[in-house]
């Protein structure tokens, strides 16, 4: 196969948790010979800068909203970000191709399906990349198809929902607002618009790998032409071809790591700490912030906790300065992740299920104890609970609340009990199929050079 050259355009949602899986895939596709431009929509802007060791230029263009404005307010408005960006993302192609390498394709997020008509407007090459798995964009995809009929009150008419490929999903498994109508009408409209002109895209790439999901993957391939390049994890921590690509920077970032930290875990025994973190989006209520931190005193485990400086007067009085006096505990505002998940101090990780948190743990071999939030959470919590079974999930009240009791006998179960033994092997294979997948000769790996090859 001979070498990829020329401009691939990369344009993520503007999340971090979309932002990071563009990030990773490019850097592989920039080691593969492609110059990559990724664009941040964004009411910020910022000069073009370069990547260190990779050929990465970061741009960014007009996302509608005014420097004041919070940067989620796009979320509340998205008539004037799509107007907005799909306006600013024209003039950009149509700049790039006035140059002398001008731009082969446009590999967009399809949470953004605006982005796939302004690239076959342009005369790109459209692929959509799908940054959460089939396991969520599937039940999207039903909802949008009419396949699935949201219940209008889904405690009047309790159901258990039925995809192909899919273990039955009660209520309590589905994303957020697929359990009654009306509600997250944002949300909605945004993930379920994902798939309005899908079958128009030249290719769809998704962030899992064919092993995690092999019955979801089969129907799908009857449907669409998918490739499956995860997971896009950094290399250090898979198959260590790009050993420079450690974390998701570009080579900007001001976030230096926090070696007390590092430091404070080497001095644990291995397997003894419970990791705590619920990702950058997620805000746990004041009662549950509590309720989660006298959970975590009761078991009576050394505990590390990544909580931002605007949540952390949830915390109880004291709690943190005794856990520091005692030393059995931290509380951290930023901790990195993925050195973390790799320590051998780490003993299991209480997560929100988020997909980037799901897989970097499922890479790194570390099991599990789910408390999903919203979105495609819930899913994910099912499928790491019933199908992989690498981890338990916490069960929550009729409000959502989830008791100190239900927390410390999930943590307690993972740590030492029977099922927590079974987990710890099941996400150790996984971890084993992961790397393989993303290895040379993977299914994933394959799947990126046929990608490549359609440009060579």
């Amino acid at each position: 196969m001979g070498e990829a050259s020329g401009d691939i355009l990369m344009f993520p949602y503007p999340l971090q948790g979309h932002i990071n899986p563009m990030i990773q895939l490019s850097k592989r596709l920039s080691k593969k010979g492609f110059t990559v431009k990724l664009i941040i929509a964004s009411n910020n802007h910022r000069e073009p800068y370069t990547s260190d060791g990779y050929s990465i230029t970061v741009h960014t263009i007009h996302d509608g909203f005014f420097p004041h404005e919070h940067p989620h307010t796009k979320f509340q408005d998205p008539d004037r970000f799509t107007d907005s960006t799909s306006r600013s993302l024209t003039d950009f192609i149509s700049r790039e191709k006035l140059l002398n390498n001008p731009p082969k394709a446009l590999i967009y997020d399809p949470f953004m399906p605006f982005a796939l008509d302004v690239a076959r407007d342009t005369g790109l090459y459209t692929v959509a990349y799908f940054t959460q798995p089939w396991l969520a964009s599937l039940i999207y995809y039903h909802i949008k198809e009419g396949t699935y009929d949201v219940p209008v009150d889904k405690h009047e008419t309790p159901i258990l929902a039925s995809f192909p490929g899919f273990p039955l999903l009660s209520q309590n498994d589905l994303p957020s607002f697929a359990c009654e109508k009306g509600s997250y009408p944002i949300i909605h409209d945004f993930v379920v618009s994902q798939f309005s002109n899908l079958l128009q895209a030249d290719c769809i790439l998704c962030n899992t790998f064919d092993q995690l999901e092999p019955k979801v993957v089969k129907w799908m391939d009857d449907q669409w032409p998918v490739k499956n390049i995860g997971p896009v994890v950094p290399s250090k921590y898979l198959d260590n071809r790009l050993p420079e690509d450690k974390d998701y920077d570009l080579g900007d970032s001001e976030t230096e790591p926090d070696e007390s930290i590092l430091s404070w875990l080497e001095k644990k025994p291995a397997k003894s700490v419970v990791f705590i973190a619920f990702g950058t989006l997620v805000a746990l209520s004041d009662k549950q912030m509590k309720e989660t931190a006298m959970a975590i005193k009761q078991t009576g485990y050394n505990f590390l906790w990544s909580v931002r400086d605007t949540e952390r007067n949830k915390l109880p009085s004291g709690f943190v300065e005794e856990a520091l006096k005692k030393d059995y505990g931290l509380v951290a505002k930023w901790v990195p992740q993925l050195e973390v998940l790799a320590h051998e101090s780490i003993g299991c990780f209480i997560t929100h299920c988020g997909w980037n948190s799901t897989l970097e743990a499922l890479c790194l071999g570390v099991p599990l104890v789910g408390m999903p939030q919203w979105t495609d959470q819930p899913t994910n919590a099912k499928f790491i609970e019933d199908v992989w079974k690498i981890g338990v999930r916490v069960k929550a009240d009729d409000n959502g609340f989830v008791s100190k009791e239900e927390i410390a006998r999930c943590v307690v179960e993972v740590m030492e009990g029977e099922k927590g033994k079974e987990m710890r092997k099941n996400v150790e294979k996984f971890k084993v199929l992961a790397r393989e997948a993303i290895s040379e000769g993977g299914s994933s790996d394959k799947a990126i050079d046929e990608f490549v090859a359609i440009f060579s």
